[in-house]
């Protein structure tokens, strides 16, 4: 699999390796003030990231915020600007918070 960061437009911008997810952060921040510096309207957007195939099953349909990246320390960079790392079992904690209370919603059992 690739290790390459590919923009909105096809460009390869940068590189992820996907073991530690800080450096993928540190690589995103460089990248958007790299395309920003040169008056460029390309963006990465999160199916741009390589090592899709490292995020577990069960977060593959997560929707609540975005999920860019899950390095092999269990660690995800989320959020849309790619700023912010969480562990998987905290976003699971979520999904499951999140799943319980819409069920709640849909029955109406406040």
């Amino acid at each position: 699999m690739s290790d390459d960061i590919v923009s909105k437009n096809g460009s390869v911008v940068g590189s992820w390796n996907g073991e530690n997810i800080e450096d993928l952060k540190k690589e995103m921040a460089r990248i958007k003030q790299e395309l920003r510096g040169q008056g460029n309207k390309d963006k990465v957007e999160h199916t741009g990231v390589p090592h899709r195939d490292q995020f577990p099953d069960d977060l593959k349909d997560f929707t609540a915020y975005i999920l860019w990246a899950c390095d092999k320390n269990n660690m995800c960079l989320v959020g849309s600007g790619a700023n912010r790392s969480e562990s998987v079992e905290s976003i699971r904690e979520f999904y499951a918070n999140d799943v319980a209370k819409a069920s709640l919603d849909r029955h109406n059992l406040d």
